[in-house]
Formats: structure tokens, sequence, C-alpha cells
């Protein structure tokens, strides 16, 4: 599982739109965006997107379902040399293709607010602008040493410069669907990465004072259209399979009061006992609740694709049925 992008077999979702159950695939991605933007030769995590787009993608989705965060420190911490993000892409052919429908059916969806502020020069980004990228209204029915910390700061002045043209595309990809009155008048090109994530994931391995490796998950969101389908879980079950994301002794979540059921029922306990030998990473998140994950002793691991070969039934029931 080496390389800073790792592409896993696409899995197959249902959905519930206008008490209608549909189907939808997506495939996830393993990718490291510290050294997938600092690569000359970098490949390409979609057809035609630029990877610093996909960033400002997860960025606004995870600003937008963890708004109390801030803007700069979820891209400090998707950025970070030592952090991974899953993320799941829905394939473009697919997307516009629902957009089409929707259009006929004239009940598009909405992917950004009719207003949106102008980016500030001075980058600071405020998230009451860059969350607008995911808001509540677009679906109808989630130490390092000097060197680093300068090209930490660099990267986020980057990022900040980027972000006005990013989000003026998206508005201008968002007008062209609305202008559409006819299935065939949406354009290829009106479908950006912004319609195709459908939830992300950042994480990082780090070793304790104790000598433990633990996989610590410092961010999950999924789109609210893609909710109650079985994605959050799936990718909790992607991020236990140690072929996916390397070998550790626990898992371990920062879990804020809303989440605390999802993560109980993905199997983590946020038992007080248990986690106190864990306090070393308990504070790194205010107002979160640490939760955990204890993998088994033995762990045979076939695939680099859990949803074929991990066998977990409980999982096939909800994301099938």
């Amino acid at each position: 599982m080496d390389g800073c992008v790792v592409r896993l077999h696409s899995v197959s979702f249902s959905s519930v739109v206008e008490d209608n159950r549909e189907a939808f695939t997506a495939q996830p991605i393993r990718v490291n965006f510290h050294q997938l933007l600092q690569l000359s030769d970098a490949p390409t995590l979609l057809p035609e997107v630029r990877n610093e787009n996909v960033l400002m993608a997860v960025v606004a989705l995870l600003d937008s379902a963890l708004p109390d965060i801030g803007p700069q420190d979820i891209h400090d911490t998707v950025h970070s040399p030592g952090a991974n993000t899953i993320i799941l892409l829905r394939d473009h052919a697919d997307v516009l293709q629902e957009y089409r429908v929707r259009a006929h059916r004239g009940s598009q969806g909405e992917l950004l607010r009719p207003e949106m502020p102008e980016a500030s020069q001075d980058h600071q980004v405020d998230s009451n602008w860059l969350s607008t990228l995911y808001s509540e209204s677009e679906d109808s029915s989630e130490e390092s040493c000097e060197s680093e910390e300068s090209d930490h700061r660099w990267s986020w002045e980057y990022f900040c410069t980027g972000v006005q043209e990013f989000l003026a595309a998206a508005r201008k990809r968002r007008e062209m669907r609305e202008e559409a009155e006819e299935d065939e008048a949406i354009p290829p090109s009106a479908v950006g990465v912004e319609c195709l994530l459908v939830a992300a994931a950042a994480y990082e391995l780090k070793t304790l004072m104790t000598g433990e490796t633990v996989l610590q998950v410092s961010l999950l969101a999924t789109r609210k259209h893609y909710r109650r389908c079985g994605v959050g879980r799936y990718i909790i079950e992607l991020l236990k399979t140690q072929s996916v994301c390397g070998q550790y002794d626990a898992l371990l979540a920062h879990a804020d009061s809303d989440a605390v059921d999802f993560f109980s029922h993905c199997g983590l306990t946020d038992d007080p006992l248990l986690n106190d030998k864990f306090r070393e990473v308990r504070d790194e998140w205010a107002n979160t609740t640490i939760m955990s994950y204890l993998p088994p002793f033995t762990t045979e691991l076939h695939s680099r694709n859990p949803g074929f070969s991990l066998g977990l039934a409980e999982l096939e029931i909800e994301v099938n049925v």
C-alpha cells in the first residue's frame, strides 16, 4: 500500500431520494495531499481536475460539516505531512446523468447558496463562505520542524490564493446547471469536483510515548445527500482494515457530542478506563470525547477492498438494503 495515492475498488451504496431508493457507486481513494502536491509529475485524482481543487473541495466539505473547527485548522490537518485522507468520489458520467434527470423533473438540488462573498486577500478564509460549497440547501433529502512549518504556511497562503478562483468556477458551473431547461442542455463541463465528492476522512498513524501505534481519525464528513446510506460506516471499516491504513494497536476517534452514537455503532467505545491509556492525545481536539477500537489479535487481510473481502455481513446489509 505504498504511494501517496491508492485507489480501491468502487463500492455500491443505495440512497432514498424523494421516497425512491436509488443506487450509486463511489470509488474510495487514499491520498496523502502533502506528498501529492509536492510532486512535479503527480498523478491526477480526477481527469482534467487539478489536485489542488480536490483538496479545496475536501476542506469545504469538512468545514461545512464541522464549522466549529475552522477552515485553516481543517486544511492544516488534511495537508499535514503524516496525514492521509480517504475520499469517496463518484463517476462524472453518473452524476451528469442524475443532474439531467433532476433538471427534467424540475427538482435539481442546489450545490451552492445563491450568494457567496468574495474571498479576502489577506489569506484569511471565512468559513461562512467556504462552507457554502456544501451548504445545507444542497440536497433535497455530514510538533514539526521549522522547514515543515514554513512549507505549511506557504501551503495555506497558496490555498487561499486559489480558493477564490475555485469558488468562482463552482458558482459558474451551478449557474450552467440552473439555466438548463431540457435533459440534454446540461453540458459535461457543468459538473465539477464539488459534485463528485461523497465523503472524506482524515487520519494519521502515530506512535505514543508508551510505544503503541495508534490510528487517529481527525476529521470525518459525508455530504448531506449521501447520509444514512452506510457511507460513514464503510469508511470506518476501511480504517479498521490494516491492509489499507497500516498496522496499529488501536484506532482512536475524537467524537463531538453528535457523533458519539455513530462511532459506538461502528464498534468504538468511550469507556473512560480503557481510553485513559490514550490520554496523551485526548486533548488534541477541544470539546470532544476520545473513543477507541482495539483490533483482533490476529487479522487475515486478503484484499485492498473490504467491500469484497472482509465478509462484513452487517455492513453489507446496511449498504445494499
